[in-house]
C-alpha cells in the first residue's frame, strides 16, 4: 500500500466540486481546512504553514526561551 501524505492547495472556492469528483474518483479523502486562527499574510497572498503557526503560539504562549548571545543559545542546546 502506498503511504498516503497530506497536501494544502490554495484554490478558488468554485473549483471545489471538481476536486471532489476527481478525489472521490480516486479513493482519495479531500476537506476544507479550517482557517479560524490562522494568519493571513498579504506579501505572499497566503496563510502561514503549520510550522509557523505553531511557533507564533509557542511565543505567544511564552514557551520560548530568551538568549543574551550565540553563546548562550549554544550552551542551551
Amino acid at each position: 500500500m502506498a503511504t498516503a501524505v497530506s497536501i494544502n492547495i490554495n484554490m478558488p472556492r468554485g473549483d471545489m466540486p471538481f476536486l471532489r469528483q476527481l478525489g472521490k474518483r480516486m479513493g482519495w479523502t479531500i476537506s476544507e481546512a479550517n482557517r479560524s486562527d490562522a494568519l493571513y499574510d498579504p506579501e505572499t497572498d497566503s496563510f502561514l504553514n503549520d510550522k509557523t503557526m505553531q511557533a507564533i503560539r509557542d511565543v505567544e504562549a511564552g514557551k520560548v526561551e530568551r538568549c543574551k548571545d550565540v553563546n548562550d543559545l549554544l550552551a542551551k542546546i
